[in-house]
């Protein structure tokens, strides 16, 4: 081993360390990657930064701009009044509750959507006198497993992002546009269903009138601080069309083989220009920690093929794994990433395991979809402990659970989506093509 590839995996290992300690915040940790990899001279400047510019970065800032936007509008509060009149059953609750949860989940993390929906549920069960603790949990799994399944807000560019990381390794990218889209189709059509219809247990927590003043006040304070301005009538009307014809052209460009990026880039500008989003808005929408972890660790795929680090990690997986069968090697690496998810953060085991994924998929010929959607699926199964993302943390507090609570509630999702897991991926997307 040579002292570039020491230097490689010893920045690796940091990396996986410094996130998986939970001191210090993911987006700070793979920011250190570039910098480490310039000073040491594994990298020049140009590849070390090269996330800067990456097309995928691009899309991913300006869908971000597209996706606060469209939260200023008052839809919102129209799609959850539709459903929910006084003395509406706990499933029409349910279903109005996670209408809202679908929709903000096109455009913001699980986080964002509950800072969004907690306050609003308690205040829903406060006037209708229901127990908070039979619908926060399921919000938090809606608010978990929607986003990523459309193309749209920061999750469009993720295929980008994808063969980036692959490409850098020597493979080639064969993620498609709808590629992750198509992996999550059984798990949105069964598991939504599955959560919304079993709902959580009546821990008898129903929130007082005073709470529910408190938190339809939060729900109004939540909207103040998401837009410094208010959208008129014509203005918000605009934006949707803005939101239409952009997806409209992302989908477009990607079924023709345009780069997708060019409609996220101009609808950004035209919101921002038009003043529906004020530069500050757009500037704050863009400084999401997202787009700096994406920067901070694609240059490590570079470092890995530049130094030939790939190679002895392929070598290293081989000697583990033997002679298993490829469906056995996807599913090995989906479990692995499940059962570290459930005590370490979601986003902290798929950022460190994406890139090893793509490292043993290019070095033994395997598809890249193959296996870094096992490292990225076994990463977000993460319903089982409070520890998993900080979204279930939210849930947690917010609901009165117990640690019991969330294993007898998350265990069924579990092990339904490894089910799911396990029979539709491989087939849909076979480890040797």
């Amino acid at each position: 081993m040579t002292v570039q590839i020491g230097i490689v995996l010893l920045t690796f290992v940091i990396f996986v360390v410094l996130i998986l300690s939970n001191k210090v915040k993911i987006d700070l940790a793979a920011m250190a990657i570039p910098i480490i990899l310039e000073v040491t001279q594994i990298l020049d400047f140009g590849e070390a930064w090269s996330g800067l510019v990456n097309n995928s970065v691009i899309m991913m800032a300006s869908m971000f701009v597209v996706g606060a936007a469209v939260g200023k509008t008052s839809l919102l509060g129209k799609m959850t009044g539709v459903l929910i009149k006084p003395g509406a059953s706990d499933l029409k609750i349910m279903i109005g509750i996670a209408i809202p949860i679908l929709f903000l989940g096109n455009f913001v993390n699980g986080v964002a959507t509950l800072t969004i929906v907690i306050p609003m549920i308690v205040g829903i069960c406060a006037e209708q006198q229901r127990p908070i603790s039979k619908f926060i949990y399921p919000a938090c799994v809606l608010a978990h497993i929607w986003p990523g399944f459309l193309p749209t807000g920061g999750n469009a560019a993720g295929y980008l992002q994808y063969n980036t990381i692959l490409e850098n390794l020597g493979g080639v990218g064969t993620f498609e546009f709808f590629s992750m889209m198509i992996n999550k189709i059984p798990i949105e059509i069964i598991v939504i269903p599955f959560v919304i219809l079993k709902m959580a247990p009546d821990l008898g927590n129903i929130p007082s009138k005073v709470e529910g003043a408190a938190a339809n006040q939060a729900v109004a304070e939540n909207k103040a601080k998401a837009s410094s301005t208010t959208m008129t009538p014509a203005q918000e009307k605009f934006t949707v069309f803005v939101f239409i014809a952009c997806v409209v052209g992302i989908v477009t460009c990607a079924l023709t083989g345009l780069s997708t990026w060019y409609p996220a880039t101009i609808a950004a500008f035209v919101l921002t220009a038009s003043g529906a989003m004020s530069i500050k808005e757009s500037r704050d929408a863009m400084t999401t920690p997202v787009i700096w972890i994406t920067v901070g660790t694609l240059p490590l795929a570079t470092a890995l093929s530049k130094t030939g680090a790939d190679q002895l990690i392929a070598e290293v997986f081989h000697q583990l794994t033997g002679d298993l069968p490829p469906i056995a090697i996807m599913v090995s690496m989906y479990i692995v990433c499940m059962l570290l998810t459930q005590f370490m953060s979601n986003l902290a085991v798929g950022s460190a395991f994406r890139t090893l994924a793509a490292v043993i998929a290019v070095q033994f010929g395997y598809d890249g979809r193959a296996m870094m959607m096992s490292a990225q699926e076994g990463a977000s199964n993460c319903f089982m402990l409070p520890t998993a993302t900080p979204a279930m943390m939210m849930g947690y507090e917010a609901g009165g659970y117990r640690i019991k609570d969330f294993v007898r509630m998350g265990l069924p999702i579990t092990i339904l989506m490894t089910i799911i897991f396990s029979i539709y991926t491989p087939y849909m997307f076979p480890l040797i093509p």
